[in-house]
This record gives C-alpha cells, sequence and structure tokens, in this order.
C-alpha cells in the first residue's frame, strides 16, 4: 500500500480523474447473511435475463437486434484478481477496536436529514453488534469492540477523497459506509480502487455507481433506475397518461433520476413534453406551473424532496391545475402531508421502504430505534442498519483483511438479504434491485403497495457471509 505521503500526491489527480469521468459519462473499466434465491417470485418472472430488473419495454434496441456484448449480466462481472486478500493486515490486527469508517452528509448539507438518519441506524447496529460480544475472531481470548469513524460530507465537490484516505491511513478501518450524494461516492469508488478497501453504500439513488465495474462496492438502495421504472409503469400503463411534464430541483439527486425515468418513458414511447427546474429551497414556483399548463400536460413528475414538493403541490392546485402528480421517494414523508394538506391528496411515489410492514424484524426494529433516537426510521436510518450489519458479517466471515473482507461481500450476488429495510436482492454488479414499494395519499396518509413492474430473478436464497 502506497505511503500516505506519497498518496496524498495522487489526489488532486483522482479528483479531476474522477470529474472528467462523472461528467463526461465514462465508466472506469475494473477487474449478515444472504439466502440463496430460487427462480419462482411473488413477481410474474421473465424468460430471459436482463441487467436491472429491466422490463421488456426499457431493453434498448428489442425490436431490432441483439447485443453483441451485454456488461453487468455476466458471471464474472466484479472478479477480482488483484493481491488485496495476500496483503497483511497487521494494522488492523493490532488496533484495540474494529473501526468502520461513516461518510455521510451530517451537517452544513442540503442532504443532512438523510445522512443523519442513515448515521443513526449504522450507530444502533453497531450498539447492537459490541452489545453481543464485539468482534471475537476463532483462537482470540479477548473481543474487540466495532467503532464507527464518523466523517460529514462536505458539500464540496471532492472533499470525500480526502476522507477516504484519513479513515484508511489514519483510522485504519476495515471497510467504509456512506454515501447519499452520488458524485461524493463516486470519488471515494475510485480512491478505493487505488487503496482497495469495501465500501457498502447505503444511501445513494445514482445507480451509475455500481456501473464503473470497481470491485469495491455494494449498494443497497433504491436507485433511481428503479425507481424510473416503477414511475414509469404508474404513468403509462397503469393511468394511461400521454403528455407527461417534468419539474425537477437542480440538485445531481434529481438530475440523475429524471434521466432514468425519461429513458423509459422515451422508450415506452412517451417523451416528456417539457422539462422545467427549481433551485432548492424556492418559494415561488409560478413560472414553472405556467409553462407546464400551457404545455397541455395531462400529468406532472416531480422530483424533490418533500419541503419543496409541498409548496409546488399547494401552488399547482391554487392554479386549478387538477393534473396527477407522481414523485421521488423523497417526497415520501409525513412532512410532506404535513405541509401540502390536502394538496398532496392523490400524489403517488416511490418509497424506499413500506413502514407499515407487520414482520417481526422490521417491527422490532421500529420500536426500538424509536425508542432511542426518538424518531422514526425512514430508509436511509433502516439500510444504514442494514448496511452496517453486512459489513459486520463479512468481517466475522473473513476476518479483519479487506480484500478477504470484500471477497465475502461478493458473495452476495445473484443472492438476498433479509434485513429490516425488507429484502434486499442484489445482482452480479452488487446492486440491489429488489422491487420498489410504490406510496399513494389516500384520506390524509401515505397508502403502500408493492410497485407493478415485472422483474428477472436469478437471485438465490440460503444462508451465507455471517
Amino acid at each position: 500500500m502506497p505511503s500516505k505521503k506519497a498518496f496524498a500526491d495522487l489526489i488532486s489527480g483522482c479528483a479531476l480523474l474522477s470529474a472528467c469521468l462523472l461528467f463526461a459519462g465514462w465508466r472506469t473499466p475494473a477487474q449478515g447473511q444472504y439466502q440463496d434465491v430460487d427462480k419462482s417470485s411473488a413477481q410474474t418472472p421473465a424468460t430471459e435475463k436482463r441487467y436491472a430488473n429491466m422490463p421488456e419495454e426499457a431493453v434498448p434496441f428489442r425490436k431490432f437486434t441483439k447485443p453483441y456484448k451485454e456488461w453487468f449480466t455476466a458471471d464474472d462481472t466484479l472478479d477480482y484478481f488483484g493481491a488485496a486478500r495476500d496483503r497483511s493486515s497487521e494494522e488492523l490486527e493490532q488496533c484495540e477496536t474494529v473501526n468502520i469508517g461513516f461518510l455521510g452528509p451530517i451537517e452544513n448539507n442540503p442532504e443532512s436529514p438523510y445522512g443523519l438518519r442513515m448515521l443513526h441506524g449504522a450507530q444502533f447496529a453497531i450498539e447492537q453488534a459490541n452489545a453481543k460480544g464485539g468482534y471475537r475472531p476463532e483462537g482470540a481470548t479477548k473481543e474487540k469492540l466495532y467503532v464507527l469513524k464518523v466523517h460529514s460530507d462536505s458539500a464540496q465537490w471532492g472533499a470525500s477523497s480526502t476522507d477516504a484516505v484519513k479513515m484508511v491511513f489514519d483510522e485504519h478501518v476495515v471497510g467504509v459506509l456512506g454515501s447519499v450524494d452520488g458524485a461524493s461516492t463516486h470519488i471515494m469508488l475510485r480512491v478505493a480502487l487505488k487503496l482497495e478497501f469495501p465500501i457498502i453504500d447505503t444511501g445513494t439513488t445514482d445507480p451509475t455507481v455500481t456501473e464503473t465495474r470497481i470491485q469495491w462496492l455494494l449498494h443497497d438502495f433504491p436507485d433511481d433506475r428503479q425507481q424510473g421504472y416503477a414511475i414509469a409503469q404508474a404513468v403509462f400503463t397503469e393511468r394511461k397518461l400521454k403528455r407527461i411534464g417534468i419539474l425537477r430541483t437542480q440538485a445531481r439527486y434529481a438530475r440523475i433520476g429524471v434521466e432514468k425515468f425519461f429513458d423509459e418513458a422515451k422508450r415506452m414511447g412517451h417523451v416528456p413534453v417539457l422539462e422545467v427546474k427549481f433551485e432548492r429551497g424556492d418559494k415561488d414556483f409560478s413560472t414553472q406551473l405556467r409553462m407546464l399548463q400551457n404545455a397541455k400536460v395531462d400529468g406532472v413528475v416531480l422530483w424533490g424532496e418533500a419541503p419543496d414538493a409541498a409548496l409546488i403541490l399547494k401552488q399547482m392546485r391554487s392554479m386549478g391545475m387538477k393534473q396527477p402528480v407522481f414523485g421521488s421517494s423523497r417526497m415520501c414523508y409525513p412532512q410532506m402531508i404535513e405541509l401540502a394538506g390536502s394538496a398532496a391528496e392523490g400524489l403517488v411515489t416511490t418509497s424506499a421502504i413500506d413502514p407499515t410492514r407487520s414482520d417481526a424484524k422490521w417491527q422490532e426494529f421500529r420500536k426500538d430505534y424509536g425508542t432511542k433516537f426518538n424518531e422514526e426510521p425512514d430508509g436511509y436510518a433502516a439500510y444504514g442498519y442494514d448496511g452496517i450489519n453486512i459489513l459486520i458479517g463479512a468481517v466475522a466471515k473473513a476476518g479483519l483483511n479487506r480484500g478477504k473482507v470484500m471477497d465475502a461481500l461478493r458473495e452476495y450476488r445473484m443472492h438476498t438479504y433479509e434485513g429490516v429495510a425488507g429484502r434486499a436482492q442484489f445482482d452480479n454488479t452488487l446492486n440491489n434491485i429488489a422491487p420498489l414499494t410504490m406510496a399513494r395519499v389516500e384520506d390524509g396518509k401515505f397508502v403502500y403497495s408493492p410497485a407493478k413492474v415485472q422483474t428477472v430473478t436469478g437471485s438465490k436464497e440460503g444462508s451465507g457471509a455471517q
């Protein structure tokens, strides 16, 4: 492994390279418990293997030809041929604790509400793991406690590379949980390609983080590709709408999400007629709404967060706009209904979790988490909790060698994991492609149901990396 000083000289270069890759749209070539899934499913199974549970209508060029090469569906997509598993883990072995890094927006960041919930979920999982005895490998006379090394993800672009270097060289983490922002996660992933440490990503909705073929990341959070498929299904198949307008925030979160919805809408034969934007924190949306009104749209896809979306809905209804509105998962919060009132009635969104589930695992987590933090757990809290447990399970199986820990995580390819957030279903890129939950506001509350999207599964259920 390079020295900290030597690697420091590489940081600015990594950030610049990441910028090129992100904004040019390039992909970098690179070489708990999980369950063995059979081919039966509650959803209607398709007959062919498709990337990311892609619906038939989303398959590019499906009417004309079959591709010569299909990336990401091959079993060897994330095969690793490096030397990390043979590298000494003496620094980690000598630590009095087992350190796990955390990178998420905690303060001075518009995405802090999500980062704080993810942090709470991670802290809760660490606390429970230590209560059970922490880390104690076979033959050891004393257990080690797990410790979370928390870093706030700065809104300054590129800062995550510095945090990643500090976590690896100074804090000797065995792996990292994070982050919420897609760009920060991409940059940290490029550092992981050089320093070879596992990342459990339980916050970003950016689907491109698993399309790099960098073998050091497992993504366990519903992404924008799945959201785009589900919303397109609700808009065009279920509601039979034709003329759709898009209203979104300027943030990367919305830009990537709308891009995936737009692609699916286009392939279904319904190119959105207009896309307008706003800034986070705006109060007056009349200009954008008049543009949508003049375009005679019969439905609106709104990609943003609850505070802004609530104002938009109120202003829409006050202008006499009665079009149905479909939104992204960050709109599926009680705050949405509290702020929008009756204007939220009929709103349809995706949701990272179904908080009305009655299974014992979720109910116990919800109760205990609420007691500890005096708040309801959301998707970021639930997936943060699951992510730490997935990583701790891999450490318990593989020890403190980062390469072997990542080997254990790669065993989740084409397997499922039953966590408090529900069933995660990982594909060959280690991306969770499980069917989403949809939510609809009825009589002043969200009502949840499974998304009606055809799934293609070859995953296996069983027991494994624990």
